[in-house]
């Protein structure tokens, strides 16, 4: 069961125009390495721009790596080409966070990232964790490098290597996850996460950016092209527009990425908003975002790419009601298309600001969004016609063996959050909130996290990384 928001005839013209934009007008390309790379396989140059031939574009769509993700405990898989479920996973990078105990903002530090890797390791509906706290009592030159350091270090599931915005991120990204893997060797037969880039809307590639892509592709590594274009802004304000460009921007990032290596494994993923033209932001409130997302999802299946698209958004700068209502329904829409990952579990307003309440909450959320997803199984089996017989002639569906069989498989939702009891009992319970419910579930789940995953050794190591790292940076 999978919602199609784009025709066959959709596809082709969004495919058509993409190839035309690249054709005819290019991108602007920087960096004499890619440069060199493009024009020697056919590209013509255009001053800064580079066009694309489409016959070269169309060439290095065809016959996609396939992309799995491993966890820090190997044991846990993620298929994402032809992936069978969606997969959610969380945002990244915010310093400002929304203090669970005293109900502040403030300032993101170290032990809250801590804190928020270990809760997104306990959360059965969040498959793979990006480090989503930007520490301000971290040294800024290091703090991507940091973020991933600490994530490996305290949680089992994947984890997101790192958004890069040049070669040296990139190495000591590598150099971090390697260390936890044992290899680069090994990481690259079981990677953990992707790399992220993000080239700049529109189609403009700098030399840090086409440098990274170089630098990663040359790998194995599996790397999640990353351009956040926003409409009105930096795209056409036109949903349509928007997917073009961006379409185009992911074609001219895989035609480097596999000039340089055939066998790069390529994540399709855009964070494609939409800005509120009286005030230039984008807030969050867009009910485009999550459809948006589920037509991303439509056209990186149609190259056989796995995708990953916006989810969870809100301008609501608390877990109220506004935020329910808007996340969900940008969370609906995605998974519904089959995206292969859906991210912004745990943000609030419009990405600005991080909770650790809201990302239970969102665990609850994608617990009912996935619960049908697979659709409904239609059999004799399922029906239970003799269970009806069985009813009628005397019994009742609590003694049958066929609703003890189903339940047990999952048939009926539920939910370990909010309130179904009636009005006095819950009155007469103190009036429990979903918000209350969820600092609890917040204490609990830090009280028994048993703390760092990775061995003694493994965590000096990634600690003598970051320590290199940042004195390389200082001299």
């Amino acid at each position: 069961m999978i919602f199609e928001p784009l025709s066959v005839a959709d596809l082709q013209l969004i495919h058509d125009q993409t190839l035309k934009i690249l054709a005819d007008t290019g991108a602007v390309i920087e960096g004499k390495e890619a440069r060199e790379i493009l024009l020697s396989a056919g590209c013509l140059e255009d001053g800064k721009r580079l066009r694309f031939p489409s016959k070269l574009v169309e060439e290095c769509l065809t016959d996609p790596e396939p992309v799995t993700l491993y966890g820090v405990d190997e044991s846990i898989v993620l298929p994402l080409t032809e992936a069978p479920r969606t997969y959610a996973h969380n945002f990244g990078s915010v310093s400002m966070l929304l203090d669970h105990k005293d109900d502040i903002i403030r300032e993101a530090l170290v032990a809250d990232l801590i804190d928020y890797i270990r809760i997104s390791d306990k959360l059965t509906n969040l498959h793979m964790v990006v480090p989503s706290l930007r520490p301000t009592d971290l040294p800024e030159e290091v703090a991507s490098l940091a973020m991933t350091a600490y994530a490996l270090q305290n949680t089992q599931k994947p984890v997101d290597i790192g958004t890069a915005s040049d070669t040296w991120e990139i190495r000591y990204l590598i150099r971090i996850a390697a260390a936890v893997r044992g290899s680069l060797e090994k990481l690259v037969a079981k990677p953990m996460g992707t790399l992220s880039i993000s080239p700049l809307s529109p189609l403009n590639f700098p030399a840090d950016i086409t440098d990274a892509i170089i630098e990663s592709a040359r790998t194995g590594l599996p790397i999640t092209m990353l351009p956040c274009p926003t409409r009105g802004l930096t795209a056409p304000v036109t949903l349509a527009g928007g997917l073009v460009q961006q379409n185009a921007e992911q074609l001219a990032f895989i035609t480097l990425a596999r000039l340089v290596n055939r066998r790069t494994p390529l994540v399709y993923t855009c964070r494609l908003a939409a800005a509120n033209m009286r005030s230039g932001c984008v807030s969050g409130r867009d009910p485009d975002l999550g459809f948006s997302g589920a037509c991303v999802a439509q056209i990186a299946r149609n190259y056989g790419l796995p995708s990953g698209v916006y989810g969870m958004d809100t301008g609501a700068a608390v877990p109220d009601i506004q935020s329910g209502y808007e996340r969900s329904l940008n969370a609906l829409y995605p998974s519904m298309a089959r995206a292969t990952f859906v991210s912004g579990m745990g943000s609030l307003n419009a990405g600005l600001l991080a909770s650790a309440e809201q990302l239970v909450i969102d665990d609850e959320i994608y617990s009912m969004v996935f619960h049908r997803q697979q659709g409904i199984d239609v059999s004799e089996e399922s029906i239970g016609a003799d269970v009806v017989r069985a009813v009628m002639d005397g019994g009742n569906y609590l003694a049958q063996v066929h609703t003890r069989d189903f339940m047990r498989r999952g048939e009926l939702y539920s939910g370990k959050l909010g309130n179904e009891s009636p009005f006095e009992e819950w009155r007469s319970s103190g009036r429990p909130t979903v918000r209350e419910e969820a600092k609890a579930k917040v204490d609990q789940i830090l009280a028994e996290h048993p703390g760092t995953v990775v061995s003694d050794p493994v965590s000096r190591e990634i600690m003598s990384i970051l320590k290199e790292a940042e004195e390389e940076k200082r001299n």
